[in-house]
This record gives C-alpha cells, structure tokens and sequence, in this order.
C-alpha cells in the first residue's frame, strides 16, 4: 500500500503535530487519575513551567522527526513499513523524554523503572497512533478524492468532446495517474521528488500531487501547449495573459481568476518569447 501524497507534504506534517499535541491533552487528562507517575499539571508554579518545558521539548522534537520524514520522503520512496519504523522511534523518544522529565522531578520513585518505562510507552502509543491513523485516513480520503475528480472531469469532457487534445502523465512507477484535457491544465510547479499540476474543474482551481520528476513530465509533454519556463515550472501557453517585465525579472500572468503569476528564468525566456504573441508582452517603464 502507498502511503498518500497529501500525508507526505512538509505542510500536513507539520500539522499533523499539532493534531498530536491535542489530542495528548484530552488524553493525558482523562488519564490522571489512573496514573500514581502522572504530573503533569498547572497546580503550582513548578509543575506549571515543567508541564510547559515539557510540552516544549516534544513539539521540537516532533517538528523535527517529521522534517526528517519529510527529507527521507524526497530521497527514497516512503512506504508503510517505513512510517510504522518512523512512529515507533517517535514512541520511544518521546518516551525517553518524559521519563527524563519524571526523573528530574522525583516521580520516578513513586514507580519501579521498569513499571515506569512500560506505563510511559502504553500512553505515547495511544497518544500517537490515533491521532496517526486519523490524519492516514483523512489524507488518503483526499487523495482518493482528487483522483476521482480527475476521473469525472476526464469521462464528462471526452463524452461531450471526443476528439479534446489530452494529456497522459504517469507516476514514477509507470502508472498512469492523470489523464486531463490539455486545456484543463494551467501550471506544473515542481516540488522535490514531486510535481504539482495544477487544473481547472469549473470555476475553481485544484492541485494533484504526482511522484514523478520534472523532467519526466517535460518529456510527456512534448508537442503540447504546455512547456518549461523555469527549473521548477511548465506553463500553459494557452492560458498566458501576460509575459511582463518588471525589477529586471520577467513574469508570466495567467488568466486564471486570481491571475497567477509563474517566474520565467532567463535560460527559457527566450525559446518562450517566440510561442507569446508581441500584444501579451508588457515592458516595465
């Protein structure tokens, strides 16, 4: 099984520790009672700031295991055994952490080490995996989603246009992920080990995350009115409103609603510059 684009972003990362972070608070209050090793509490002053400090250290320490997630997702392909392994070290470092905490504070005594360290893990392991196996769901839901919008934008169109120029795009594996009319497509923007196209249904402009590189998409897209304006964009030249210039550096407008504009480099202005009517080009003054 794959693990879902959307889980993968530096973004849904990100979030998905702040998910953690209520989601242990809710618990850990429920939990109280139960536990004789239990401090965390704003009772007093002491307790308050070391509840605090505590909090602290595990939200850096979770930023930066899911930036580390997020650069080994951008070298190596990240499969579920890989975010199982990911979640366990998470476990025991948070682990770790409270109990290095509880030590400080002289709970520890209130607990054989061993009853401690088993009783630290069984909470981290419930405060972790399900907040994770909520977010899983949710981001394979939205990817699922997004691919069967692709799938009733590409039926609807070839049935009322059966002869609309398409476009193809396959994954890193071979499999093919997208089939799109060309016109539907406004930009791909490059995003490490993946692409972000970006498309129209209607009104509204939408993204899928594809695991390919740049490259392999250019060369899908050869013969297309979608080419390469920057190391990390292609562009619809069907949907440029403008190519201007402005503080030395050339842009293009896009027609879309929110008029998006795409940098253009200097190593791809001048092959571009020949496919833009002279109208649509705006010198700065």
């Amino acid at each position: 099984m794959d693990v879902p684009k959307l889980y993968l972003s530096r973004g849904f990362l990100y979030r998905t520790v702040l998910y953690d972070v209520l989601f242990s608070i809710g618990f850990l209050v429920l939990y109280k009672p139960f536990s004789s090793t239990f401090w965390l509490s704003v009772s007093s002053w002491k307790l308050a700031l070391s509840s605090i400090a505590f909090y602290l250290a595990c939200i850096v320490f979770l930023l930066a295991s899911r930036e580390l997630l997020y650069r080994f997702q951008k070298k190596h392909e990240a499969r579920i055994k890989h975010i199982a392994i990911w979640t366990a070290a998470e476990l025991a470092g948070l682990a770790v952490i409270y109990l290095l905490f509880t030590s400080a504070l002289g709970y520890s005594t209130l607990s054989g080490p061993m009853e401690l360290l088993l009783r630290t893990a069984f909470c981290v392991a419930l405060i972790l995996v399900f907040p994770f196996l909520i977010a899983f769901m949710y981001a394979t839901i939205q990817d699922k989603k997004e691919e069967i919008r692709l799938l009733q934008l590409n039926i609807t169109e070839n049935e009322a246009q059966p002869e609309i120029p398409m476009v193809h795009l396959y994954d890193h594996s071979g499999a093919l992920k997208i089939s799109a009319a060309q016109d539907d497509i406004f930009y791909i923007m490059s995003q490490d080990n993946y692409v972000s196209i970006h498309y129209l249904i209607g009104n509204d402009m939408n993204s899928y995350l594809l695991r390919c590189s740049t490259i392999q998409v250019e060369e899908a897209l050869k013969g297309t009115s979608i080419m390469r304006c920057h190391r990390s964009y292609l562009v619809n030249l069907n949907h440029v409103k403008m190519l201007k210039h402005s503080s030395g550096k050339a842009v293009i407008v896009l027609s879309d609603n929110t008029g998006t504009q795409i940098p253009v480099s200097r190593n791809y202005y001048k092959e571009l510059r020949k496919f833009i009517v002279p109208e649509k080009i705006i010198k700065s003054t």
